[in-house]
């Protein structure tokens, strides 16, 4: 069982949108997501750091701000992606599925949102619904690795389920 913690840790992990802070050299792929929201930067940089109640505390401040507000459907959509990977880390299940909703309202094609939300989904043993994310965020990103990695752990849990 630790191991399949550990597997689904890793996963996550992959799944936070890594941004920069405003001290991040320009140009970087987060940096373009984020721009220059110093608590969705912060907020990501924490998740990953492994330290989740203030990855979400300033995800969520990043998102409720004037600024925050006003940020571009594709920035809202990965702060809600990167708070459903923190608050499954933080194992408040019902917040990560609100937020991978949300991610997902706001925009249908991101394949991040998708991979979380299968994650959520084994991990609450809803395997068909979990299989459905997977192919949704294949169809939107077809050589995902991090898709990939949930299909197969999806797939043993399949196998155990059938033991």
């Amino acid at each position: 069982m630790a191991n399949t913690a550990r597997v689904f840790r890793t996963l996550l992990f992959g799944s936070v949108l890594l941004s920069a802070s405003p001290a991040w050299p320009q140009g970087t792929h987060a940096q373009s997501v984020f721009g220059a929201d110093p608590n969705l930067s912060d907020g990501a940089m924490a998740l990953r750091l492994g330290d989740y109640d203030e990855g979400i505390r300033l995800t969520l401040v990043g998102l409720r701000s004037p600024v925050g507000r006003a940020h571009s459907m594709k920035t809202r959509s990965a702060a809600h992606s990167n708070l459903c990977a923190g608050y499954m880390m933080a194992s408040q299940l019902r917040n990560a599925r609100e937020h991978c909703d949300e991610a997902l309202r706001i925009m249908r094609r991101n394949w991040r949102a998708y991979s979380n939300r299968a994650v959520l989904f084994v991990l609450t043993g809803q395997l068909k619904r979990a299989a459905d994310d997977v192919e949704r965020g294949k169809r939107i990103n077809p050589n995902s690795r991090r898709l990939a990695e949930v299909e197969e752990l999806l797939a043993a849990r399949v196998a155990a389920r059938g033991n």
